[in-house]
């Protein structure tokens, strides 16, 4: 079991925990604190996993109770935060008490959002279930709802513990695995390309628990350097300027439309940086079965929608380009630059 501590000054305040068989650990950090009730926050496919664990907590003198959330990014929306909240409140929930996220990537988001702003931030857990989660969304503290656009809604709020399950990762269906390869891809590209040679050996029957352990050190290393997202931490967004776009405008997965929009950047990488690893990056895609184009999109829908991104800034639109492998860059993107990515994705 090996571990991964997000820093802030001098103090710890995420740990990471990467094994095999989290119920007796998430006992421990769950009771580590004393607390008198615990909520545990699930989607439909991990319900039966939500009552173990619940179990367990009982049995330690916790009052466990179990909420379920829409599949998806159903449970990214306004009105499912204000009925767990009301949920919360029914239960006597107070800031000594903990939630739990026991899901995917959306589920995370939604947990995290609603320990952070509920009576101004309760403790948090997850135990991430699916790849997307394990490499990405579960760990760094960002979170979540979808307001209009992708993600537009959120606070930076760090859980106390993410625990993944590397027995339960193994048992993802192929499709899980293809969209957590997008992510932990991405990580690859612009911070440890030791990743992207073990989806390059191995394909989707790459050894998970050595993608994840990867793809957190890198994570852990780049937030515990800028939480808040002010410099640094922006490069793990590469990709996701114009995937977040052909997310929202065509109900692409998030995996598709990231592994589209970092064929996208890495076409502009070349354009505007000279990138020469544009080909390597297309071919390791496709050969782990994700689009690497999108002629069904309207660029102009795709456009108006980039407009919007959060991480616009008053000079205009910003993308991470890459320089090489490892080398990412921040920069803003004129019109040239946008139509050389649009190109690259089959986007007239």
């Amino acid at each position: 079991m090996r571990r991964h501590v997000i820093w802030r000054a001098d103090e710890p305040v995420s740990t990471i925990v990467v094994g095999r068989g989290m119920a007796d650990v998430l006992t421990d950090y769950a009771t580590s604190r004393p607390r008198q009730r615990a909520a545990i926050l699930c989607q439909p496919a991990t319900e039966g996993l939500s009552e173990s664990y619940g179990a367990a907590l009982a049995a330690s003198g916790m009052t466990v109770t179990n909420y379920t959330v829409p599949d998806g990014e159903e449970a990214k929306r306004l009105g499912v935060v204000e009925d767990i909240y009301r949920f919360l409140n029914e239960s006597g929930f107070t800031r000594d008490d903990l939630v739990i996220g026991v899901g995917g990537g959306a589920l995370t988001d939604v947990a995290g959002f609603v320990g952070g702003t509920y009576l101004r931030g309760v403790p948090v857990m997850y135990v991430a279930t699916t790849l997307v989660a394990a490499v990405d969304a579960a760990i760094g503290g960002k979170t979540g709802v979808n307001v209009d656009g992708k993600n537009l809604a959120g606070v930076f709020a760090h859980p106390e513990a993410v625990l993944i399950d590397a027995d339960i990762l193994d048992r993802l269906p192929e499709g899980l695995k293809r969209e957590g390869a997008a992510e932990a891809l991405k990580t690859g590209f612009v911070e440890d390309m030791t990743i992207v040679e073990a989806y390059e050996r191995g394909g989707l029957g790459v050894d998970l628990e050595v993608v994840v352990n990867c793809s957190a050190a890198a994570k852990v290393a780049v937030v515990s350097e800028d939480f808040r997202e002010r410099g640094r931490r922006a490069i793990l967004n590469y990709g996701h300027t114009v995937g977040h776009a052909i997310e929202t405008t065509t109900g692409r997965s998030h995996a598709d439309s990231v592994s589209i929009g970092m064929v996208a950047a890495g076409a502009a990488s070349r354009a505007v940086l000279g990138f020469d690893g544009e080909q390597r990056q297309r071919s390791v895609l496709a050969d782990v079965g994700l689009p690497i184009v999108a002629p069904d999109s309207d660029a102009d829908a795709v456009r108006s929608m980039m407009e919007r991104d959060k991480k616009r800034d008053s000079d205009g639109l910003r993308m991470v380009l890459l320089r090489e492998f490892e080398s990412p860059e921040v920069v803003h993107a004129d019109d040239a630059t946008v139509q050389a990515a649009f190109d690259a994705i089959g986007l007239d």
